[in-house]
């Protein structure tokens, strides 16, 4: 599949992919708690003093504006040219790249590298996710820490959600629905927008489901150590980088 074709399929399967501002929206609400548990983490087990960083599935830039206080050679990347316009619209003192984590090289390394949200879950074959992991290897310095967040557990299937919610000025009820694909590790998330004042919406989003010893897994082969797996208060899990890892493949678009 094609960089275009991948980006097509995001677009298709959620609403706030196919209009990043709402996205901007929503995430911009968690991005300080976000963050500061991010620093939390890298301070207690990452390089003393580390000042650079590298957020993979940066998105709009919320959370990676606020890591930049903390680190100043920082920079993000996205695979959806829509987020990162919006990033550089909105916070143009931010480095941002488009690209694909499976395959962008940026030809530096970090002492902190991120991937939270749902960006690593949208890999849902092994071969995908191992790539992704050789890029956070790529990225990371000997010592440098990998902070993950991403789905590690099926959430209760087959009930439907509702919830009231208000998205730039539009009110809209949101009913969601969990199922899993029985083939895979794969979770199917149903979500249908329910707007007052314009066409109603409907999302399926596939993402996969990686458990903390498939991430142990996943990163070992990369080149990472896990030192502190998600307690049940949080949920990102961190690992420390053994070696230096390899820059050399994939590049990084503007």
């Amino acid at each position: 599949m094609t960089d275009s074709c991948k980006v097509e399929a995001l677009e298709e399967a959620s609403l706030l992919y196919r209009e990043p501002a709402l996205y901007a929206e929503m995430a911009d609400a968690e991005a300080v708690d976000t963050a500061a548990a991010i620093v939390a983490l890298a301070d207690r087990h990452g390089p003393a003093g580390a000042d650079s960083l590298l957020d993979v599935g940066c998105g709009t830039g919320a959370v990676l504006e606020q890591l930049a206080c903390k680190y100043s050679k920082s920079a993000g990347v996205d695979l959806l040219p829509g987020m990162i316009e919006i990033s550089r619209e909105r916070r143009p003192q931010l480095e941002t790249y488009v690209g694909d984590m499976r395959t962008i090289r940026l030809g530096r390394s970090f002492e902190v590298v991120t991937c939270i949200g749902n960006a690593l879950a949208y890999l849902t074959a092994p071969d995908d996710i191992e790539a992704a992991f050789a890029t956070f290897a790529g990225h990371c310095v000997p010592g440098g820490v990998l902070v993950i967040r991403t789905l590690t557990a099926f959430p209760p299937l087959d009930r439907s959600r509702t919830s009231r919610t208000r998205v730039s000025g539009r009110s809209a009820n949101v009913t969601t629905t969990y199922t899993r694909d029985p083939a895979a590790e794969v979770l199917i998330l149903t979500r249908h927008w329910d707007f007052e004042d314009r066409e109603p919406a409907t999302d399926v989003i596939r993402r996969r489901v990686l458990t903390i010893g498939e991430q142990e897994s996943f990163a070992a082969a990369a080149g990472f150590t896990l030192v502190r797996p998600r307690d049940e208060d949080e949920d990102m899990t961190i690992f420390i980088r053994d070696d230096a890892g390899d820059l050399r493949s994939g590049v990084a678009d503007d």
